[in-house]
């Protein structure tokens, strides 16, 4: 049985507006976690962040997650950052697709600087069958931007204006963002499609919002063999009564996965 994790964590996006405080934390929290509990050793845990954090950096290192995987083999890939909405247009010059994102530090708006939904399914599609593959995303991937005033910062890049048109046209004609892989892998995302992931404080401390519950939960003794949809169940309820409602969790993926404990050998 062999080990990997890759921990991407991005506070120091290029534009001042768009940093973020809690995603180095974020990643730093679960390294120690899973070396300290779950059997990892140092050397199969890789940290990506912040300017390092570029969209060739991931993917190459998602190449090392990856390479040679077999059956009864643990993967993690632990995403903290921005994510956003990507709008693709056809041949015809019409919105045809719009993709779940996430956004490396080198994000642009471009398909050059972007990690779509389609871009990990295709990257993800090579795991063979049998592997223990958890992916937490703490980041969202859409948001309501006219909300008011928030005690946090949400970890949503907003569009500029011209990609915010396409997104609308997207909308008009009903297309749903096409979300982040999940097909063989369990996916642990920040929140539901129309919510958004708090980059928040603890005690003084910047951490994500879902990251920071999730390793309070599987702290707990027994938690971690205890089934990810009974630890995402007590995740919400968390995030519920620490004044977060509008941010649920979501677990997607196998059933086969989903009824395992994290990271369970």
């Amino acid at each position: 049985m062999g080990n990997r994790a890759l921990l991407v964590g991005i506070n120091a996006y290029p534009d001042p507006a768009a940093s973020l405080a809690g995603c180095v934390n974020d990643v730093q929290d679960m390294a120690t976690f899973i070396e300290q509990n779950c059997g990892f050793a140092t050397d199969d845990i890789r940290l990506l962040a912040d300017a390092r954090a570029t969209k060739e950096a991931i993917v190459e290192r998602l190449g090392w997650l990856l390479a040679g995987v077999e059956t009864n083999d643990r993967l993690l890939f632990h995403y903290s950052g921005h994510g956003t909405l990507f709008p693709v247009r056809n041949t015809q010059g019409s919105v045809a697709v719009v993709y779940d994102a996430i956004c490396p530090v080198d994000f642009d708006w471009t398909p050059e600087h972007a990690i779509t939904s389609a871009d990990l399914r295709e990257i993800f599609s090579t795991i063979p069958g049998g592997v223990e593959f958890v992916f937490v995303s703490d980041s969202c991937h859409s948001g309501d931007l006219t909300k008011g005033m928030r005690r946090y910062k949400p970890r949503f890049l907003a569009p500029p204006t011209d990609i915010g048109w396409r997104i609308r046209a997207a909308r008009s004609k009903g297309l749903a963002a096409v979300p982040l892989a999940h097909d063989n892998c369990a996916l642990i995302a920040g929140c539901k499609s129309n919510q958004e992931s708090a980059d928040a404080s603890f005690n003084g401390r910047a951490n994500g919002a879902l990251t920071y519950y999730l390793l309070q939960s599987l702290k707990v003794a027994g938690e971690l063999s205890t089934p990810l949809t009974d630890v995402i169940q007590k995740v919400c309820k968390a995030l519920l009564e620490n004044n977060y409602p509008d941010q649920t969790p979501q677990l997607r993926g196998p059933d086969n996965l989903l009824v395992r404990g994290f990271l369970q050998s």
